[in-house]
């Protein structure tokens, strides 16, 4: 079990500072599955011309190709708390923690009203509450 996100969010935040100097929000992504690093991305909504190519969501695309749809035990790290689309998507593939530096007041998936990583009153088949970390400087 892994004790330090920090060497992690170290890489997410470098990969936020990649995304920010071509244009887009800067946000970095990456998942961890079995103590290995599966995939990392940045957010490419500006470069791609495509709202949904948020970091969190590029990561899953890659992620998926390598574990498939149930991602059970796999965390995710990335710099900004996932708003209500990463969430439903971190829930629909069953990643089981999520670690964030920044939080996002009115639309993040764990510290807004539209809390759906930590919300029990979902359709049982997504599976159970994500485990929220707020990573501290």
């Amino acid at each position: 079990m892994i004790h330090n996100f920090h060497p992690y969010m170290k890489i997410c935040e470098k990969l936020a500072t990649n995304a920010s100097a071509i244009g887009n929000t800067a946000v970095g992504s990456l998942l961890i599955y079995d103590n290995n690093i599966v995939a990392q991305a940045e957010e490419a909504t500006f470069s791609k011309q495509d709202i949904s190519c948020h970091a969190e969501l590029e990561v899953i695309k890659k992620s998926r190709k390598i574990l498939g749809k149930d991602m059970s035990g796999a965390i995710l790290v990335t710099t900004n708390e996932p708003c209500v689309m990463c969430s439903y998507a971190i829930r629909f593939h069953r990643i089981s923690t999520v670690v964030f530096k920044n939080r996002s007041e009115w639309v993040g998936g764990a510290s807004s009203s539209f809390n759906l990583l930590t919300s029990k009153a979902v359709p049982p088949t997504w599976g159970d509450p994500v485990r929220c970390i707020l990573l501290n400087n």
